[in-house]
């Protein structure tokens, strides 16, 4: 696989991201949008989960768990509203345009509870992992090619922010290409990146306003965070599967989407060059 500097492969046609963000994803396996939907639109997602929960945003007596996890699609307005031109060209931008599918899916809500945790926030102990427990995992699978995080409340510095280990999405990817053509379950290639000696030398907190998304690489390994805040933190993690299987050789650099840089940045010194798979895309 022939070597490329993140400069040179972050010649990219983008329509929301700057080439600064495109180059962060590729590298560190994440990046921010801000004010990707509107705050107002935010407020009355919140609105609904409140509803949805039956709880009060006046009444924490009600609060007794530190995390409720709403495991329901929600469809329609105000959630439908989140998916802006802004969001829909920030994903164009990482996946490549017309290369996922498109959907309203938001996924679940994790809604978490402060009180629970106290100050100073820590980096969590357990529950690291890469998501995708509904296929098996390999280096080109199309499963998932992008997992955003929502904001729909101001999560700041130990506000319950999603833990990301910036950079282990190469670990991953090597991972993934070493254990080609069998692969690896979520769990198996989760332990696998987990037991790396590096796999968490750079632990950062997703944090960011309402209406902020924060792109995240699909090979990323995260966990979720302690609330030692004091708000309730509000946000959803959906996946957007891809059409086809990721391309790690394509014979014109610019054609790579920012997904695929980053895997083949972090196999640039192997060989032979991983072909795609022939796999069937899993519907959400």
């Amino acid at each position: 696989m022939p070597a490329h500097s993140v400069s040179e492969m972050s010649k990219v046609n983008s329509s929301v991201l700057s080439r600064s963000q495109i180059e962060e994803f590729i590298e560190r396996g994440f990046t921010i949008v801000r004010d990707a939907f509107s705050r107002k639109t935010a407020e009355q997602v919140r609105a609904r989960i409140w509803e949805e929960i039956h709880l009060s945003p006046d009444d924490p007596s009600g609060w007794t768990k530190a995390t409720v996890h709403l495991k329901k699609n929600l469809e329609g307005a105000p959630f439908s509203d989140v998916f802006t031109p802004r969001v829909y060209g920030a994903f164009d931008d990482v996946m490549g345009p017309e290369r996922w599918k498109r959907t309203t899916h938001l996924g679940w809500w994790p809604v978490a509870f402060p009180g629970f945790d106290s100050p100073p926030w820590t980096v969590p102990t357990e529950g690291w992992h890469i998501d995708g427990s509904f296929f098996h995992h390999h280096l080109t699978s199309p499963e998932q090619g992008l997992l955003p995080i929502f904001l729909f409340s101001d999560i700041g510095p130990g506000d319950g922010g999603t833990a990301l280990s910036e950079g282990s999405h190469e670990i991953t990817a090597r991972i993934l290409a070493d254990a080609e053509p069998i692969g690896h379950s979520m769990d198996e290639l989760s332990a696998r990146v987990l037991a790396h000696p590096r796999s968490r030398a750079s632990v950062i907190e997703a944090t960011g306003n309402a209406g902020d998304v924060v792109l995240i690489h699909p090979f990323l390994l995260h966990a979720r965070s302690p609330n030692t805040g004091n708000k309730v933190r509000f946000i959803c993690n959906p996946a957007f599967a891809l059409k086809q299987p990721l391309n790690l050789d394509r014979l014109d650099d610019a054609q790579y989407s920012p997904v695929e840089r980053a895997i083949v940045r972090a196999l640039r010194d192997r060989k032979p060059v991983i072909t795609p798979r022939t796999a069937a895309v899993s519907e959400r």
